[in-house]
């Protein structure tokens, strides 16, 4: 017996498809597919938003953390804080985070108190202002 990649290579051979024909396939093409196998489109938005909301519960965490740490060596760095004022400087922000919404609220915040903007689609300069 043929191993499975062997199988699906014979079973494209034998029904002419080919990769490059299935990727040719249009959205409709590809969803009527789909639903010709028993899988909805709700089956595969409903899944996108698992495995996405997944990422993100793995994800946030060890951001926030690494976020953490680099403030503290930043401040240690440009301002010789230590344990005392970087843990004032980390709870403090760790209540703008609580306490705020939505990120456009603290950037609009930074703006509107110290005329810097935070623009995250901007590869270099993210910071502008503060000179």
């Amino acid at each position: 017996m043929a191993n499975r990649a062997q199988r699906r290579a014979m079973m494209r051979s034998e029904t002419g498809r080919s990769r490059k024909l299935i990727e040719s396939y249009t959205y409709e093409q590809r969803v009527a597919g789909l639903i010709q196998n028993g899988i909805t489109p709700e089956d595969v938005k409903r899944e996108f938003d698992r495995g996405y909301e997944a990422g993100f519960k793995d994800a946030s965490v060890p951001i926030i953390k690494a976020c953490y740490a680099a403030v503290c060596l930043a401040l240690n760095e440009e301002f010789g804080f230590g344990a005392v004022r970087s843990t004032r400087v980390l709870k403090s922000l760790d209540d703008k985070l609580v306490m705020t919404l939505t990120h456009d609220e603290l950037t609009q915040e930074v703006f509107d108190r110290m005329d810097l903007t935070i623009n995250w689609d901007e590869p270099f300069d993210r910071i502008e202002g503060g000179k």
